[in-house]
């Protein structure tokens, strides 16, 4: 009898310690495989929506509040294909200004749920290029597409570059402002065209020709001598021309000026420009001058270098400047010509300045000897490198016939450090102006944003919020843990 009530502890005591190990086998593997889904998931949320705070300074990571406007106003989906993998895009050189594009990139898909972002190696997928075989498709390429519309950047497209004596390096990034361009290209409605004159030794402006290309203009090369200009032209460029124009020229930009509401010639001047009085006889009747020498800055504050020909100018109006206001910042024309108004008003033309140099402006006289210095002789006193010349005149149809003949002073302010710093306002500044000039509905412009200030962008109460989490929030639910853990087991 007694052998048989051990035998059956023993049978007893075996199933239950069966019963038990089964259990909490079942119980780690279930802990096991919900940590594993939970970390599935959480890794899938939180890479659509990363739980980190930007505390760069000027938010290098973030894009700015006017790209996630437009975000919220897309109606058409949009694939971003990334022509690499991830780890190898945000590898390339110099590798923290492509993670600082892979970041940005990646918060178009967390605002905006018609965004998709696809990482596509495209040595592993040579058939992808044959899709658009009218692009040159290259590793770290970026594609965005929308329908049938297609816009290709290359990976240089995202960064300003500059030259020094040591040779070309990244000077900050535009990775936002390019990105958000591409958005707004392939989506518009309608772009505007504009037309470049050459034939006269102009300068070259591709810099802003190409700024004009991201905000959805498109920019065409013309002749005047041998072409007509385009009946849908909204702006005619003439960038410094060194020859003079003929007079069938001019005959023809007048024709274009009086044909209709919404024309445009935007003309810049060159400090190595010779005499041109075909060009000056025709901005005269648009109550425009532009005269000998070069206007300097003496007051030191404006001055950007050691040189009184390069320096900030101040606005004289605010319907264009507003939103470059609004951010602090300021236009700069180097070695400008000095501008001037033949007239204020003038039957249906009006004429006024948009920048010009402060009270302490003068003019350097053209043949002033090399030694020059300014003098109080020279001082001139707000001396203007833009003015517009507007036309409001009645139609045959009855409508207003509105032009515009926009002269600046110096064709450096289209130089591409200028336009690629966002210190300066040039690039902000020019599209709001243009873009009200052509009756543009929209303009995007970002600022440039530089990698690696070395300090934090963290507001007083983002540091007393992380100081409270770490170093007081965290180690008490520490602590209270373990002095849970300790009373649970002392009282078992």
């Amino acid at each position: 009898m007694e052998l048989k009530v051990q035998i059956m502890s023993k049978g007893f005591l075996n199933s239950r310690i069966v019963r038990y190990g089964v259990v909490s086998t079942i119980i780690t593997v279930l802990v096991i495989v919900v940590a594993f889904l939970l970390n599935m998931a959480l890794t899938a949320v939180f890479r659509k929506y990363p739980l980190n705070i930007d505390l760069t300074q000027g938010k290098v990571f973030e894009i700015t509040q006017d790209t996630k406007d437009f975000l919220s106003t897309l109606d058409k989906d949009i694939d971003i294909y990334i022509l690499n993998t991830e780890d190898r895009f945000i590898g390339a050189s110099p590798s923290e200004y492509f993670m600082q594009a892979n970041e940005v990139i990646r918060k178009y898909a967390q605002y905006s749920s018609r965004v998709k972002i696809t990482y596509l190696d495209l040595l592993r997928n040579p058939d992808f290029g044959s899709r658009y075989p009218g692009l040159n498709l290259s590793v770290n390429d970026i594609l965005v597409t929308s329908g049938e519309r297609t816009k290709m950047l290359n990976s240089a497209d995202l960064f300003n570059i500059s030259n020094s004596y040591y040779g070309r390096y990244v000077a900050s990034s535009k990775a936002e402002q390019t990105l958000t361009s591409a958005l707004f290209n392939i989506t518009a409605a309608g772009q505007i065209r504009v037309f470049v004159i050459t034939g006269h030794g102009e300068e070259d402006i591709s810099p802003f020709t190409e700024l004009l290309i991201l905000n959805a203009y498109e920019v065409f090369p013309l002749n005047l001598y041998n072409q007509e200009i385009p009946e849908d032209t909204a702006l005619l460029i003439l960038a410094a021309p060194d020859r003079d124009l003929a007079e069938l020229e001019l005959r023809k930009l007048d024709a274009y000026l009086e044909s209709g509401n919404g024309k445009n010639l935007f003309y810049l001047a060159s400090a190595d420009q010779g005499p041109l009085p075909n060009i000056d006889a025709f901005l005269a009747e648009w109550g425009i001058a532009v005269r000998d020498g070069l206007a300097f800055e003496a007051n030191p504050a404006l001055l950007l270098s050691n040189s009184v020909f390069m320096s900030y100018a101040g606005y004289r109006e605010e319907e264009h400047s507003r939103n470059t206001m609004a951010k602090g910042l300021l236009p700069v024309f180097p070695q400008s010509r000095p501008l001037g108004m033949v007239f204020e008003q003038e039957k249906y033309k009006s004429v006024k300045t948009l920048l010009a140099l402060s009270p302490a402006s003068g003019i350097r006289p053209s043949r002033a000897e090399p030694d020059w210095q300014p003098s109080a002789a020279d001082i001139a006193g707000n001396v203007p490198v833009m003015i517009l010349s507007g036309s409001l005149r009645n139609s045959i149809s009855g409508s207003l016939d509105k032009a515009n003949v926009l002269a600046a002073g110096s064709v450096l302010g289209l130089d591409e450090n200028i336009l690629g710093s966002s210190n300066i306002a040039n690039s902000g500044y020019l599209l709001d102006l243009l873009g009200s000039l052509t009756n543009k509905e929209q303009e995007i412009w970002i600022e440039s944003k530089i990698i690696g200030s070395g300090q934090l962008g963290a507001t007083i109460l983002q540091v007393m919020i992380i100081a409270a989490v770490f170093m007081v929030i965290l180690p008490l639910v520490i602590l209270g843990i373990g002095v849970g853990v300790w009373l649970k087991r002392r009282h078992r």
